[in-house]
């Protein structure tokens, strides 16, 4: 749908036919967000059903941000009428600009620029003489590039001079002067050898001192009681210690006392008849406890309790 036809339906809005109908639930279906659509349908439902059948109106609600205007569009044709004229120019003005378009034709105005140009037909004495050319110039700059290397092997030729054979004299002076450093390097060689092979002097007073220390380590220890301190240490030596840290300490001080729990009464078992099973198993203390405490609890059985501690008490072991 284009716009010229979305402004004619808004003119026909009073009385719409079944083939602006659907082009609306399209338009409806397509653009969820389009207001247009919706008004235009909930005024159709409610000329056609009344307010009995309004599918469309909550959508129309939604989209609309002034319900009051919502209402005066849909029940009354007071705004429509109102707008039909400038609805009518603008019609007629998009209907103009349309048939100007359709009028151009961009192709025509475009045709010079379209077709092209016919080129010339070239003959066989072109080419002839288009390949002749280039075969010359092609024989040119190979002269060119064979003249340059003449050029260059000339002046590397001039550079190089003949180098003179060394005399057979000096050849024979650097020889003698080898073999006279060979023969160096051979006596320093064995000095060297007979420094090392000489044996060091050892020293007696050192070797008596680490002789005498080894004797005394492997002097066997007889005494019990310094073998097992010796252990002792020895095992001590051998843990890993370990300190503890302060979140430790902290949690082995904060242990619960397992025996306050056993010493302690729960309050679920603060009854008569627990007090009754203690006095039968002879526990009178635990029973008169319990009694005591169910006088606390029971105010109003005050006498009651108090003349089973009595009964208690009579009651001899």
């Amino acid at each position: 749908m284009n716009p010229i036809q979305l402004l004619g339906i808004i003119q026909r809005a009073h009385h719409l036919d079944k083939d602006d109908v659907t082009e609306l639930l399209k338009l409806h279906e397509t653009f969820p967000y389009f207001q247009i659509p919706k008004v235009l349908l909930a005024k159709f439902e409610y000329k056609k059903a009344g307010r009995s059948e309004n599918e469309i109106l909550p959508w129309a609600a939604i989209t609309s941000p002034d319900r009051a205007w919502l209402k005066k569009l849909i029940e009354t044709d007071q705004l429509f009428e109102e707008q039909s004229p400038a609805l009518s120019k603008r019609l007629q003005e998009l209907e103009e600009k349309k048939k100007i378009e359709e009028g151009k034709n961009f192709i025509d105005d475009l045709e010079g620029h379209l077709i092209p140009e016919t080129k010339k037909s070239t003959t066989t004495k072109d080419l002839t003489a288009t390949l002749k050319k280039l075969g010359e110039d092609l024989a040119q700059s190979k002269l060119k590039a064979l003249e340059k290397l003449d050029g260059l092997s000339k002046k590397t030729e001039s550079k190089v001079e003949p180098t003179e054979s060394p005399s057979p004299v000096p050849q024979v002076e650097s020889v003698k002067e080898v073999s006279e450093e060979l023969k160096v390097e051979a006596k320093t060689g064995e000095t060297n050898n007979e420094v090392t092979t000489k044996p060091k002097r050892r020293n007696h007073h050192k070797d008596e001192l680490i002789e005498s220390i080894r004797k005394k380590e492997k002097k066997e220890i007889l005494d019990k009681k310094k073998l097992e301190q010796i252990d002792i240490i020895k095992a001590f030596s051998k843990k890993e210690i370990k300190l503890a840290t302060l979140k430790e300490i902290e949690d082995i001080q904060k242990q619960d006392d397992l025996s306050e729990k056993s010493t302690k009464l729960n309050p679920s078992l603060i009854t008569e008849s627990y007090a009754r099973i203690l006095t039968k198993q002879g526990k009178k203390e635990r029973a008169k406890e319990i009694y005591k405490k169910l006088m606390v609890k029971f105010p109003d059985k005050n006498t009651y309790f108090a003349d089973l501690i009595k009964e208690l008490e009579e009651i001899k072991d």
